[in-house]
């Protein structure tokens, strides 16, 4: 019976509890002082009964200061998760802002180099816009990697996949370090067999991940002449499949501080070795390309020597024309698929809903050879005036707008359409690329979504698809 005050405090609620132990203390002692109790009761001695009644206010107050305790400690507790969920809000809504404003302008970087007329350009002036291209999807991969670091998750930049010459990406990425370097750092390939064939892919980011582990390697470098050999493997898979795996080696690399106390055989110790080099060499850039590629990313360190090693997969097209014949081939892309019956590209009248006159410039150059006529909107409001007095064929939509923002417009546009039984195909082109944007679009009513920075080829298709509909 003594325990009974251990046994309200924690199966009910502390009030309660006291209230109740309190009231079992107050009868006792009232049975103990009534004459006439029971014979069971007076047969206890005195010094057994404020034995008992020791222990059971002992208890009590054990089992009430402990609770009283933890109720504490967990408001405490309480009031820290509450201000810890505020904090990473307010953090997300930073990262979220932050990646919104860079991905504008590098969107524009972007969609200009690919505006650029690379047919009168030398070699080395292909190059150069080349690996702007590059570093600027270089620049969003940072982006994207502050916000997985942050654990908000960030969609994935388009492809860019075209026919093109492995050798002259190779060698165009070694120019770029080359030309600073003249005299410190050499950079010798090494072919297994020769790749006589056109490769279908993404060259860029293929380029951003060979800028990306030169970078890391060359920062982390011994001073004084050096050599990264670039090794180049090629094999088979299917008919038209090859299957290329590079590795860039050098044994000037320094030596990495907590790598070396990780060798050892085990599966633990490996993968904690890999993900030390990769933060020091700064690979994360290369890593992600290359997984969402759907390659292989492999990591060999020792005092003597470094493999930074990878693994893609290409389609192979016509037979190369050697670079140094210094003559150019155009090859037919990858037959796309069959269009339906709907409004042709060339014929689309295109309503564009963007506030920044700058981001409006650009779409306007991108598109005003290839589409019959663009009308600008600055907000969602204007874009309503228009969409009530113009027939659009569709409509490219930014999300974030003063006055009216892209939801509430394409909200308001579906509700228009439904009177007039009716349906305008909207494009979401937006800087927001966090996880849910997408779904936020969709469920608002936009038929399609696309992420800045992104390829005019990859906007031009997402309309074809949407006018093919109509």
């Amino acid at each position: 019976m003594a325990f009974l005050p251990v046994s309200f405090v924690f199966t009910l609620e502390q009030k309660r509890a006291i209230t109740l132990s309190l009231s079992i203390l107050a009868l006792i002692l009232l049975c103990f002082a009534i004459p006439g109790i029971p014979s069971s009761y007076t047969n206890f001695s005195l010094n057994s009964v404020a034995l008992f009644l020791l222990l059971y206010i002992f208890l009590f107050l054990i089992t009430a200061t402990y609770e009283h305790i933890k109720l504490k400690t967990l408001k405490t507790y309480g009031y820290a998760l509450t201000s810890a969920h505020r904090e990473t809000r307010e953090k997300k809504d930073f990262i979220q802002k932050l990646s919104h404003q860079i991905r504008t302008p590098l969107n524009n970087l972007v969609v200009v180099t690919k505006l650029v007329n690379t047919k009168n350009m030398d070699e080395k002036q292909r190059d150069l816009i080349d690996t702007i291209q590059a570093s600027t999807n270089n620049l969003v991969n940072i982006v994207n990697n502050i916000a997985e670091i942050s654990d908000i998750d960030i969609q994935e930049s388009q492809e860019n996949n075209q026919f093109f010459n492995l050798e002259s990406t190779l060698n165009s990425t070694i120019r770029l370090f080359a030309d600073n370097n003249t005299n410190q750092i050499s950079f010798p390939i090494r072919y297994a067999q020769p790749i006589d064939v056109m490769l279908y892919g993404d060259a860029v980011k293929l380029k951003q991940i060979l800028l990306n582990i030169t970078e890391g390697i060359l920062k982390s470098s011994k001073s004084g002449e050096k050599e990264i050999q670039i090794n180049v493997n090629s094999s088979y898979t299917e008919k038209d499949t090859i299957f290329i795996s590079f590795e860039l080696v050098t044994q000037n690399l320094i030596h990495l501080p907590g790598v070396e106390q990780l060798d050892g055989d085990s599966t633990k110790k490996i993968s904690e070795k890999e993900r030390k080099i990769i933060q020091a060499l700064d690979l994360h850039i290369a890593r992600r390309i290359i997984k969402s590629l759907g390659g292989d990313f492999y990591l060999h360190y020792s005092p003597n020597e470094f493999i930074c090693g990878f693994s893609l997969q290409f389609i192979t097209g016509k037979e190369v024309v050697s670079e140094s014949q210094n003559t150019t081939e155009t090859f037919a892309p990858i037959a796309s698929q069959e269009k339906g019956t709907g409004i042709p590209i060339g014929q689309a009248n295109v309503l564009l809903v963007e506030d920044n006159p700058i981001n409006q410039k650009i779409v306007l150059l991108s598109l005003k050879k290839m589409v019959k006529n663009v009308d600008v909107a600055n907000n969602g409001k204007e874009a309503l005036d228009k969409f009530g007095s113009i027939k659009y064929d569709i409509i490219l939509m930014d999300i974030q707008m003063p006055v009216m923002n892209g939801i509430v417009t394409t909200q308001k546009i579906r509700s228009i359409e439904k009177s007039t039984n009716s349906h305008t195909p909207i494009i979401a082109i937006t800087a927001n690329a966090l996880l849910g944007d997408k779904e936020e679009c969709l469920a608002a009513g936009m038929d399609d979504y696309l992420s800045k920075p992104f390829q005019i080829e990859t906007l031009v298709g997402k309309m074809e698809n949407q006018l093919a509909k109509a």
